[in-house]
């Protein structure tokens, strides 16, 4: 059987191949897995390992249990126990011999470990938690890039960054047309040897593709520096992992149930009758419909795509053609069924998100497998999952947890717990946004407010009403229930300015009328005209080069700012403000956890990311220290030198993350 000189099958090919590589100034690798935990890359099995250079790629195979002739095809037998049918893989005849993965990743490692040579892979946290497996857990070392941020950094718009799309929409290649990569094991030996090679090969090309883009933007290679240091940082993050405590997830599982039963006989109290609440099209017509035929006749304002199609073709619209998304149904808070259906949507989101997506599902553990294992969850926080700069987070999340504040909140948070002689360090940035917000507003009563130690949502609500800002800040201490009645109220305008928000949600958040809301929004462009100055000119700039750009030099293109849909237009002006203030926080945070990785010691690890907070996990005897580390990272001079005004964060040492609030 004869193989491709580009593939490396005996120890002699493998050590000129790894002197080679390891004369090169930057390297991509890339990695293939199989087995049950194929998509975790803390404990899955690797087989293949490409790599590509100047003009070089090369497959190495090392455990790979296929050979190229097909003995018996897949097949599909009928189980008489499940009644489901069973996919049987197909079988083929002996592989090549190949090297051991102790001897592949010996000589590999003086390449990985060379901190003079990029390392460049697509997706790279994968591949470095991967690969680290075999180097006693330690993260190759930097440079490090992954071409799906470049990508991301050059046109966030672009949805689908995957390889194999890029590689199309770029070189109009398509290489993998079985999606070889999921499941590796099912194919022949060469037919995966190639689909490696391929991968390589392209990667390579993004990155001479992409690298050279960056020179025309300054401002944009600063914030890619940022984004290739936070590499390894997320690597560790990802190996760390959170501990999660099972006892208390039982007890969670059990009490959402018990709400959203309690949950979902009300919202058929409230509609006089019982309705598929998972189907978008009964929920419309209960919402929309005319009263006469059991509906609630709401006034519904936005279209389903579907729905703007039949508007366009001149067909009736039906009350089914109307969005029930819950940002949609704000406006008609108030009404028992929208209140009911967005309580239950709620709660069937927690339990789906925390529940379930913690401990997947046992009757399909392929698709909801179960997160958690040596009893933590090791998600991953995504760069590139959010046009903004924001972290997104995956498998599972961990962005969307509920307000500390709220009772589910707090029970969700409690699940994240450290273990005896541990703690964990909370830190918190105040009010990050309106930090950054007051930053390019400049001078003005929410800038002013910083400076006299008035928390932004109380400076707000003392402009509302006339009052010294200090004097309502000793009202809201002193616990004076007006005042927080005013503040929470001033919580949901801040909320409205900075993303863009109407009075629905303002007044979902104040648990206020609509049309109070409203006045309050009225009195609040009185009393802050320089917030309202600076989105009239953010919108401007963005009009002129048609994106925004955040503190760091992020761009957020908005090329919609010139759409002649007066509801595409204005969602992009919304979208400008939003990706200013936004992408400025993800900056200051990103930067605080560089920082944060290189100054804590051995036995101090990051474990979580959420929006504004970092988790880091202590030895108990050093707390005291740690917290003072996590000061220094996020309020230090290199962070501070970009802001006008002084930035915050409280540190708390808990043995749970919902004993810091």
């Amino acid at each position: 059987m004869g193989f491709s000189s580009n593939i490396v099958l005996d120890a002699e090919h493998l050590a000129e191949v790894a002197s080679w590589f390891s004369q090169q100034d930057a390297v991509v690798f890339d990695t293939e897995a199989m087995g049950e935990y194929r998509g975790e890359p803390t404990r899955n099995e690797l087989t293949w390992i490409s790599l590509a250079s100047y003009g070089r790629t090369v497959s190495i195979p090392f455990g790979h249990p296929n050979g190229d002739r097909l003995l018996k095809k897949a097949t599909k037998r009928k189980n008489k126990v499940t009644g489901k049918f069973d996919m049987f893989a197909p079988e083929f005849d002996a592989p090549p011999v190949q090297l051991r993965p102790g001897q592949v990743f010996e000589a590999l490692q003086p390449l990985f470990f060379n901190d003079q040579i990029t390392k460049i892979a697509h997706n790279a946290v994968f591949d470095f938690v991967a690969i680290a497996k075999y180097y006693d857990h330690q993260i190759a070392t930097g440079p490090h890039c992954d071409t799906i941020v470049l990508q991301w950094l050059l046109n966030e718009n672009v949805l689908n960054k995957g390889l194999k799309q890029l590689t199309e929409r770029y070189y109009e290649v398509k290489y993998d047309h079985e999606n070889v990569g999921k499941r590796i094991e099912n194919h022949p030996f060469s037919k995966v040897a190639h689909y490696a090679y391929m991968d390589a090969k392209y990667t390579w090309l993004l990155f001479q593709r992409f690298d050279p883009m960056f020179d025309k933007y300054p401002d944009l290679l600063r914030v890619r520096r940022l984004e290739e240091a936070l590499i390894p940082v997320l690597c560790r993050m990802k190996m760390a992992g959170a501990h999660i405590d099972t006892d208390v997830l039982a007890h969670l599982d059990k009490d959402l149930a018990e709400q959203m039963v309690i949950a979902e006989g009300n919202v058929y109290r409230a509609a006089g009758t019982k309705f598929n609440l998972d189907s978008t099209q009964q929920k419309a017509n209960m919402l929309f419909g005319p009263k006469s035929e059991g509906g609630q006749g709401l006034k519904a304002v936005t279209l389903t795509p579907g729905g703007m199609k039949k508007k366009n073709a001149g067909l009736e619209i039906l009350p089914v053609d109307y969005t029930t998304q819950g940002d949609h149904l704000e406006l008609f808070a108030g009404n028992a069924l929208v209140d009911g259906i967005a309580a239950y949507s709620e709660l069937s989101k927690l339990h789906g998100t925390y529940v379930t997506g913690y401990l997947g599902d046992p009757a399909d553990p392929v698709k909801r497998p179960c997160r958690i294992y040596d009893g933590k969850v090791h998600a991953d926080l995504v760069q590139y999952g959010t046009v903004t700069g924001r972290f997104s987070c995956r498998e599972p999340n961990l962005q969307n947890v509920p307000r500390p504040g709220t009772p589910n909140g707090k029970k969700i948070r409690g699940l994240f717990y450290e273990k005896p002689g541990w703690k964990q360090c909370v830190a918190d940035y105040g009010q990050i946004e309106l930090v950054v917000l007051a930053h390019f507003c400049g001078y003005g009563a929410l800038f002013d407010g910083f400076f006299h130690g008035v928390d932004p949502h109380s400076a707000t609500a003392a402009a509302l009403i006339g009052e010294d800002p200090r004097k309502f800040m000793a009202r809201v201490l002193a616990g004076d229930p007006g005042a927080l009645a005013l503040r929470q109220v001033a919580k949901g305008i801040n909320f409205a300015v900075v993303f863009g928000a109407g009075a629905g949600k303002v007044a979902s958040m104040a648990g206020i009328p609509v049309r109070e809301a409203e006045r309050f929004l009225v009195v609040h462009e009185r009393a802050f005209p320089e917030i309202y100055e600076l989105k009239a000119a953010i919108i401007r700039a963005c009009r002129k080069d048609r994106y925004v750009t955040t503190l760091l030099g992020r761009r957020r293109r908005l090329p919609t700012i010139y759409s002649r849909s007066n509801r595409e237009r204005f969602k992009a002006e919304r979208q400008a403000v939003n990706s200013k203030i936004q992408g400025s926080a993800a900056d200051l945070i990103k930067i605080a956890m560089v920082r944060l990785d290189k100054l804590l010691d051995d036995d101090m690890e990051l474990v979580l990311s959420v929006h504004d907070e970092l988790v880091v996990r202590t030895p108990e005897d050093r707390a005291e220290e740690c917290a003072g580390i996590m000061r220094t990272a996020m309020l230090g001079k290199e962070i501070q030198a970009l802001l006008k005004v002084p930035l915050s964060a409280d540190v708390k040492i808990v043995d749970r993350w919902s004993d810091a609030k």
